[in-house]
């Protein structure tokens, strides 16, 4: 049995100066969310972190769960 458990996007940004990305995730996210939708948000969280910063992607994450079915 396929029983779906979630969606999370991670937003993934550029800071000048850092050498690792900065991620900001949103967990239980909307099931197939617009694209468009998803990169803007990207883009808002990079307009909303330290001066500098770029937007470099956004990773999405559906997560489900297989079990054997009980006879």
């Amino acid at each position: 049995m396929l029983q779906k458990l979630g969606t999370k996007l991670q937003v993934l940004i550029e800071q000048d100066g850092e050498d690792k990305q900065k991620k900001v995730t949103f967990q239980n996210v909307i099931d197939s969310p617009p694209e468009a939708d998803v990169v803007r948000l990207g883009e808002i969280m990079t307009e909303l972190s330290k001066a500098g910063s770029t937007f470099d992607c956004v990773i999405m994450t559906v997560q489900s769960r297989i079990t054997k079915e009980v006879e």
